[in-house]
């Protein structure tokens, strides 16, 4: 998605309760699951836009930057009118929040987690209860998922605990104020790690995954090759596949430039 610059002022809330894309190319199965396009750009664009783009794009769903202390783009145009507006044209959300990237993270004048497990535990908690906030003030009802976007980092040791401690702390807290609670992340790094700890019953798995693995094939199962992810799990229309990165298309005479997604997972 690459939207992730620098910012300050993290809130974290204490409750109790960029790898490279292109070593990514998951193979192409014989079959797969109907699935929908969705496109995300760094701004959302205007309702002139959107409708013309729902007349005659292949497009039904849409990635919006709901707000982070990394988010890149201003956004003009993102308001609770415009999200039912959006919703009255047909088009389905994909809400995106862009908060602090892993401790190991190769981008630069970024924010960070710690890559101290528990405490990146308790950061997932606040993000979460911030993008609620943000979630609720744009209309997003009850179980829209808000997939938090986590970039690109080299896997391994402390920083792959802390990503896995701030997903279970991500998740939780979104579930407890009604969101489903998501992630998007590079496949190679982000989506294996948090696979990684699907199956420990001290941890609350994701709820739907985003996948970036950039092979210009729309797919949802099959990912194998160099990095393997199960079609055992988020297998119940939990997944978004990100297949193309940035890009001009131009549909109703308007050209944006977006990332484009196969989308079986869940909208707002």
């Amino acid at each position: 998605m690459k939207r992730v610059t620098s910012r300050t002022g993290l809130i974290i809330v204490a409750l109790a309760a960029a790898a490279v894309l292109s070593a990514c190319l998951p193979t192409t199965p014989t079959t797969q699951p109907a699935f929908t396009k969705g496109f995300d750009a760094c701004a959302a664009p205007s309702l002139t836009t959107m409708s013309n783009w729902k007349a005659s794009s292949p497009y039904t769903s849409v990635g919006i930057y709901i707000g982070g202390a990394n988010r890149a783009c201003a956004q003009p145009n993102l308001s609770a009118s415009w999200v039912a507006s959006a919703h009255g044209q047909g088009w389905r959300l994909l809400p995106i929040w862009v908060g602090p990237q892993a401790s190991c993270t190769t981008l630069t004048s970024t924010t960070k987690l710690s890559s101290d497990p528990v405490t990146a535990f308790f950061q997932g908690v606040g993000e979460a209860q911030v993008a609620a906030d943000a979630a609720q003030k744009l209309g997003l009802g009850w179980l829209a998922p808000i997939y938090y976007d986590m970039e690109g980092y080299p896997r391994g040791g402390t920083c792959s605990e802390a990503v896995k401690g701030f997903a279970d702390g991500w998740v939780r807290q979104l579930n407890a104020r009604g969101y489903l609670g998501a992630m998007y992340s590079s496949l190679c790094s982000g989506i294996l790690d948090v696979a990684a700890s699907a199956k420990d019953t001290k941890k609350v798995p994701l709820n739907a995954v985003w996948m970036a693995a950039w092979n210009n094939a729309p797919q949802i199962y099959g990912f194998g090759s160099a990095c393997p992810l199960s079609d055992t799990i988020w297998n119940d229309h939990q997944r978004v596949h990100q297949y193309q990165g940035g890009h001009n298309e131009s549909y109703g005479g308007v050209t944006i430039n977006i990332d484009s997604n196969a989308v079986d997972g869940p909208t707002g």
